[in-house]
C-alpha cells in the first residue's frame, strides 16, 4: 500500500485528558462513524485505559460492534429506539437516547434505561420542552440522563449558548424534582474546551468527539490553542520523481504549467483515500523538513508535488496531513471541517496504532 494513516493512541489519551480536566468521570466519549474513521474499538479501549466509562454511537449497529470489547461500558445510541432496534438494542444492553414521544412509547415497553433529549434550537432530533414531563408519566420511562447539543458552542460567549443552556435548565429543574438523580448532558468538544457548562450542583457528563481526534472544536484557530495534539497522521509514498522543463503541463486539465524547470514527486494518495480534490493547486505536502506545493490536480490514486528543494527518494514517506499538515488547515483549504476530512479517509490508507495508553500509568509506550 502507498498510503498510511498512523493513529497516535498517546495522543488520543492527552486529549482526553484535557478536555475532561482530570475528571474522566464527567467525559463520555463519541465514536460514532468508527471514532470519525479511526477505528472506534481500537480508540475506545484506549480511552477505558483512560477510566472513559461511557460512550455514544450513532445507530445500534455501531453498539453492537463495541459492546464484545466493552462489556462493562455504558453505551448509548444517539438515533434512539425504533421497533426495529428494540431487540437489538436490548440484547446487546444499549441505552437508546429517546428522540420523540413514538420512540417514547416505544422503549416505555420495555421499562429499560434510557436517555432523552431535548431540542433546544437546532430543529434536530429531540422533543420540545412542554412534551418531556407528560412522556414521561405517560410511559413510566427510567431516565438517567437529559441531553441537548449546542448549535454555536464553538462560538465563545454568543448569546445563543446562554438560551439554550436556559431552556434546558428549565426542563432539568423540574424532571429533578421527581428524580434527583437524573444527570445532564450538554456539552460537546466544543464547550468542553470554552467552558459551556450547567451550574455546578448539577451532575454534567460532557460528549467529546472531534476534539479527541485533534481536530479544532472552536470555530476559529488550531486545535493546539486549546492543548489538543492531532491524532491522525496521513503518509503518502513516493512513487516516481520526474524533471520537467519550463512550460511542462501537469496533471489532469494541465491546470498547472511549470514556470520553470523543477523536480515532481508523485505520491501514491489521492482523493479516493481521502485527500481533498480541493487541495488542487492550493495544498501543501511536508518532506525533508519542508513544506511542498501540490501541484496540479490532485487524482483518484496520487497527487503531484514539488521537490525541487527537497532531498527525497522514491519510496520515502511524504506528509499528507499530520504534524506540521494540519488537519484544520487541510479542512480550511478544503472549505471543510475536520469531521468531514477524518471521516472521509479511505480504507485502502493501512492503518497503524501508535503509543498504546498504559492502563496502569496513564502514560503512552
Amino acid at each position: 500500500m502507498s498510503g498510511r494513516l498512523e493513529i497516535d493512541l498517546g495522543a488520543l489519551a492527552h486529549n482526553y485528558r484535557v478536555l475532561n480536566r482530570g475528571k474522566p468521570e464527567t467525559l463520555a466519549a463519541v465514536v460514532k462513524a468508527d471514532a470519525d474513521g479511526l477505528g472506534a474499538v481500537q480508540v475506545a479501549k484506549a480511552l477505558w485505559q483512560q477510566g472513559c466509562r461511557e460512550y455514544f454511537v450513532a445507530q445500534a449497529a455501531e453498539g453492537v460492534a463495541l459492546r464484545a470489547d466493552l462489556p462493562n461500558a455504558a453505551i448509548y445510541v444517539l438515533e434512539g429506539a425504533t421497533e426495529r432496534s428494540v431487540a437489538t438494542l436490548q440484547a446487546h444492553d444499549l441505552q437508546p437516547v429517546l428522540n420523540s414521544i413514538e420512540q417514547c412509547a416505544v422503549w416505555g415497553q420495555t421499562a429499560k434505561p434510557a436517555a432523552l433529549q431535548l431540542d433546544t434550537g437546532m430543529a434536530r432530533l429531540g422533543l420540545d420542552a412542554e412534551a418531556v414531563p407528560p412522556v414521561i408519566d405517560r410511559y413510566g420511562l427510567d431516565l438517567g440522563l437529559l441531553l441537548t447539543h449546542f448549535a454555536r458552542a464553538d462560538e465563545v460567549g454568543h448569546d445563543f449558548n446562554a438560551k439554550q443552556l436556559e431552556r434546558v435548565m428549565a426542563v432539568f429543574r423540574q424532571l429533578q424534582q421527581q428524580t434527583p438523580e437524573l444527570r445532564l448532558s450538554l456539552s460537546n468538544s466544543a464547550a468542553c474546551a470554552s467552558g459551556v457548562a450547567p451550574p455546578a450542583d448539577v451532575v454534567h457528563l460532557g460528549r467529546a468527539g472531534i476534539g479527541l481526534y485533534g481536530g479544532n472544536p472552536m470555530a476559529s484557530g488550531q486545535a493546539q490553542d486549546v492543548g489538543l495534539m492531532p491524532v491522525a497522521r496521513v503518509y503518502g509514498q513516493i512513487l516516481q520523481l520526474r524533471e520537467i522543463a519550463r512550460g511542462s503541463p501537469v496533471g489532469y486539465g494541465s491546470t498547472y504549467v511549470a514556470a520553470g524547470a523543477e523536480r515532481l514527486m508523485i505520491i501514491g494518495v489521492g482523493y479516493a483515500d481521502g485527500v481533498p480534490r480541493l487541495l488542487s493547486g492550493q495544498g501543501h505536502v511536508f518532506a525533508d523538513g519542508k513544506s511542498c506545493a501540490i501541484r496540479g490536480r490532485v487524482s483518484m490514486d496520487m497527487l503531484h508535488a514539488d521537490a525541487t528543494a527537497v532531498d527525497v527518494s522514491v519510496g520515502d514517506w511524504v506528509e499528507v496531513i499530520g504534524s506540521h499538515i494540519s488537519l484544520d488547515n487541510v479542512a480550511q483549504q478544503a472549505q471543510t471541517i475536520a469531521y468531514e476530512i477524518l471521516t472521509g479517509l479511505g480504507k485502502r490508507l493501512h492503518r497503524v496504532y501508535l503509543n498504546h495508553p498504559d492502563k496502569h500509568s496513564g502514560t503512552s509506550r
